[in-house]
């Protein structure tokens, strides 16, 4: 019985080892989860600051396009060109031709966003004139 009483001590040690990497494996996997959630978390923060902020362009207005008719909306001419929309509002009311704008608009998520997209102005702030 003495040949056995070694083998018993060594699957005790062997058991000990497979319960501290089991118990070290369930440690990493946690942090690697935490980590992944911090990371996903993050990144919708940033998708959602940028969604209610929006984007902010810089531009000379040169009046209204004539040329685009919808309800309640006013398609604009600017410098440098871009395709801008505002509803008929206070903003718009107040803006002068010849000044100088910062136009706001909503951004719009998505791998294929061309950058003449009609954009739909938010907010108006006059720089200058």
């Amino acid at each position: 019985m003495d040949w056995r009483e070694p083998s018993r001590s060594t699957d005790d040690e062997a058991d000990v080892k497979n319960a501290s990497n089991l118990s070290s494996l369930a440690d990493k996997l946690r942090n690697d989860v935490r980590s992944l959630v911090i990371m996903v978390a993050l990144i919708a923060g940033l998708i959602l600051w940028f969604a209610t902020l929006g984007l902010t362009d810089r531009v000379l207005y040169r009046g209204v396009d004539q040329a685009w008719s919808e309800p309640g909306r006013v398609h604009l001419k600017t410098e440098p060109s871009g395709h801008y929309t505002i509803e008929l509002n206070a903003d718009f009311a107040a803006m002068k031709a010849g000044c100088v704008y910062d136009l706001n608009y909503k951004v719009e998520f998505g791998r294929r966003q061309r950058e003449n997209r009609l954009k739909m102005v938010r907010r108006a702030t006059l720089v200058g004139c």
